[in-house]
């Protein structure tokens, strides 16, 4: 755990900005209150008259790409949001009553600049103030976590043939087998809190620290936002119900792993690279193991990454002031847009050159070294041996570059093919995997384009234990 920051001489890597920590300051009175969902408290900025003789602008009316420039939706996924969250939208308090609609656009462009102007084709719309979108912004986020929408877009895979599917999805596009998901943590700043700031503190400044777990197709599969900054990633993962399906589904002889980074200690269900092991490291199983490891865990490397640049108010460089419980709903909200806009197959807005690295920055600095004295499960060391063992079984060497020397087989050794074993059903397709450098992952050639992830079971060379 972190030390407490001194409280003279503090600097926080978070910038200050009252204008905006007054507009979304927590009303402490509501931590107090059981069973109902902490929120906001309601801006004290004056509401502003509404000039006369302006038209409202309709975010409807843009082209299709400008609205998802703006939006990150497209039109007909935006209503289709709207109506989802009418029965769930929190009761107004404001004396003006505005639509859902208009509530949920304020909020998305909220979500996606992390700022409080909001404009429509480069106009800004008269009737929306900040004060409106700070209260959008908290309606909607706490519908858009409401239990029965989140369960509908972030969904673990519970049942067999579910894990099923994940896992063939995993071993044909990075030949890692049993992979029911890859998982890492990441940082998300909040304002500095009045209470816990011990365990919000991340060495560097105050966060959440956010557990995603995601699937091949870059969706999100489950999320843990409520930690602080502090803890670790072990910490995390133990305190979470996935570890214990995981371990249960282990036990009953179904193997099942995630792909995890080094800040992870090696279990029987959470595979990890093999310690010490670099680019300049000769080719050994190790290795070959640790790079379609390290190819398999880029999946969730570009899940966060997509996620901080289509939701731009996840970012450390957006200047918000947010208590912890804030965060918290925010990150699920926007986990919950980005498997909506991923499953449409909607582009993503990359970051720019500096936001890029200073997102790389705050992240470094918050995550703790990765420890020397790490804890790791024998049983789990055992497993992971096995699994490099086999993986360096499979692949077949080129037996005419065995001539050349050592020096140059390194270079021009080759996996021609990986032949399954012999499958009942001959129609099925036989997956080949190429490779100019054993070193790294192989690449599966689909021989059957029509190929099933449905029929993943009945695949020979598909592991069932």
């Amino acid at each position: 755990m972190a030390e407490k920051p001194p409280e003279e001489g503090y600097i926080s890597v978070v910038d200050d900005d009252p204008e905006i920590f007054e507009l979304l300051k927590w009303d402490s009175s509501q931590t107090h209150k059981q069973h109902e969902p902490r929120s906001l408290e309601k801006a004290k900025t004056p509401e502003k008259k509404i000039p006369k003789g302006k038209e409202d602008v309709d975010p409807f009316e843009l082209s299709e790409p400008a609205f998802i420039e703006t939006y990150r939706l497209t039109k007909d996924l935006a209503r289709g949001l709207c109506e989802e969250l009418t029965p769930v939208m929190p009761d107004s308090t404001k004396s003006i009553e505005f639509s859902v609609e208009c509530k949920v656009m304020a909020a998305l462009s909220f979500y996606a600049t992390g700022k409080y102007q909001k404009s429509v084709g480069g106009k800004t719309d008269p009737s929306i103030t900040q004060y409106f979108v700070s209260t959008a912004v908290m309606q909607v986020t706490e519908a858009m976590n409401h239990p029965a929408i989140v369960k509908k877009y972030i969904h673990f895979p519970h049942l067999r043939n579910e894990r099923d599917i994940i896992k063939a999805s995993f071993y044909m596009k990075y030949g890692m087998p049993n992979v029911v998901g890859c998982i890492d943590c990441t940082h998300v700043p909040i304002a500095r809190p009045d209470d816990d700031q011990k365990r919000h503190f991340n060495k560097s400044y105050h966060s959440k620290k956010v557990q995603i777990i995601c699937d091949s197709d870059l969706n999100i599969i489950s999320v843990e936002a409520k930690p602080g900054g502090s803890f670790s990633h072990d910490a995390i993962l133990n305190q979470h119900a996935v570890r214990i399906d995981l371990q249960s589904l282990n036990h009953s002889g179904e193997q099942c792993w995630l792909i995890a980074s080094p800040h992870y200690s090696q279990k029987t269900y959470l595979m990890t690279p093999v310690p010490k092991i670099t680019k300049k490291s000769p080719v050994s199983p190790d290795k070959y193991y640790t790079n379609i490891h390290s190819q398999t865990h880029q999946a969730v490397t570009e899940t966060i990454k997509q996620l901080k640049s289509r939701w731009k108010c996840l970012q450390a460089t957006c200047n918000k002031q947010f208590d912890p419980q804030t965060v918290t709903m925010l990150i699920v909200a926007c986990c919950v847009l980005h498997n909506i806009c991923n499953r449409r197959g909607l582009p993503v807005v990359p970051m720019t050159q500096t936001e890029e690295r200073l997102e790389a920055m705050k992240q470094k600095v918050a995550n703790a070294p990765i420890s020397r004295k790490q804890v790791e499960d024998p049983n789990g060391v055992q497993a992971r041996a096995i699994l490099v063992d086999r993986l360096w079984n499979e692949r077949r060497i080129n037996p005419e570059s065995c001539s050349n020397g050592p020096k140059k087989r390194q270079k021009k050794d080759k996996v021609v093919e990986t032949h399954p074993p012999p499958m009942p059903h001959h129609h099925m397709m036989q997956p080949q995997m190429h490779h100019e450098d054993p070193s790294k992952r192989p690449r599966i050639v689909m021989n059957n384009p029509t190929y099933s992830l449905g029929m993943a079971p009945g695949w020979g060379h598909y592991p069932q234990h």
